[in-house]
């Protein structure tokens, strides 16, 4: 069990299912995965495809009652989520250095993935300026 925050949404791991926290329901939901897009994270579940639906968001009663659980559990402990910057949920494949899970969209090119990095990619081309390397003498 686990609050881990990535970007704007707390997520908790409970046993072996994942839930994201919704601010304006006030409790948490079921996810299934978190797809990159090509321009943004989001949250992919098959709960939520039907608005007429009694338990929209939740799929089954017994669902919504471990929600409820979860937020008289969890909702003081919502502050204290750890920031992460890479979260797997899902069934993952390599995007260029990253693990990540693709959207069925999402375009697999260059300008996708420095958008998915921003300022924290991890390939180096040239080696740091003013770096200490000495140099043998022969």
């Amino acid at each position: 069990m686990s609050l881990v925050k990535f970007h704007d949404h707390v997520f908790l791991q409970y046993q072996h299912l994942w839930f994201v926290w919704e601010p304006v329901w006030e409790t948490f939901r079921p996810v299934h995965s978190v797809q990159w897009t090509g321009s943004y994270f989001e949250t992919c579940d098959p709960y939520s495809t039907d608005p007429t639906d009694p338990l929209y968001g939740f799929g089954s009663e017994s669902m919504k009652k471990v929600c409820d659980l979860l937020k008289t559990t969890y909702m003081p402990k919502l502050g204290d989520a750890k920031p992460v910057r890479d979260l797997l949920i899902g069934t993952h494949t390599w995007f260029r250095d990253r693990r990540v899970v693709l959207s069925p969209c999402a375009p697999v090119d260059v300008a996708s993935w420095k958008r998915m990095v921003g300022n924290h990619a991890r390939t180096c081309r040239k080696a740091p300026r003013g770096s200490k390397c000495t140099r043998r003498s022969r």
